[in-house]
């Protein structure tokens, strides 16, 4: 029975990873272009950063996940701030014109904090960890009561479910600017689209809670 305890936990983590990280957004899209631009190798050390930044994310969502999901409702403004970046970010590369640069003066230590910084300052994860709690505490009671080696079992399912997933997106990316020419050269479009689509979503979203 502690056995499936273990097992069951690890599963909470590696697929609310996974579902958290399949819709369009600043991390995984970094890594999608970072891949193009550069190569598959650079891309997961934003990965591995983003992996850790969601481990981060999850494991103060499990000791303040309830109080911060009353200030993210009562603070309207932290979500419109989240909005307007994502629409900005999103017209940004719309402008932005592609250039072919094969100098890169990021150092992997660099790549990685950025990939920490993607994952970790993701703030709404707060909220879907919180619910992802709630909804499997039918099955498994996960808080910061819980003993550590059930939370060590939850939190490698974060990682390997985030760096998993995004591992994928990057070999995506990496067969996409290999094997169609035009890939790289729409890049930039598709993620400004992708992320004005996002933007406008969660203010629907917004305006109608």
């Amino acid at each position: 029975m502690i056995i499936i305890a273990y097992i069951l936990t690890l599963s909470i983590g590696l697929i609310g990873a996974i579902i958290a990280t399949l819709p369009p957004s600043a991390t995984n899209l970094a890594v999608v272009k970072y891949t193009s631009d550069k190569n598959l190798t650079k891309g997961l050390h934003l990965a591995y950063g983003a992996a850790l930044g969601e481990i981060i994310i999850a494991g103060l969502a499990l000791a303040f996940g309830v109080l911060a999901k009353r200030i993210f409702e009562k603070y309207e403004w932290i979500q419109i701030t989240f909005i307007v970046i994502m629409i900005a970010v999103g017209v940004y590369f719309l402008i932005k014109k592609n250039t072919d640069n094969d100098n890169d003066s990021s150092s992997r230590p660099k790549r990685f904090i950025n990939g920490l910084l993607l994952g970790g300052l993701n703030i709404p994860m707060f909220i879907y960890w919180t619910a992802i709690f709630s909804i499997s505490s039918r099955y498994v009671i996960l808080d910061k009561n819980s003993p550590w080696l059930l939370i060590i079992f939850f939190l490698v399912g974060v990682f390997a479910g985030k760096f998993g997933l995004l591992y994928l997106y990057g070999k995506a990316s990496e067969y996409m600017t290999s094997n169609f020419s035009k890939f790289k050269g729409t890049l930039n479009k598709i993620i400004g689209v992708v992320l004005i689509v996002a933007g406008a979503i969660q203010a629907i979203k917004l305006i109608i809670d």
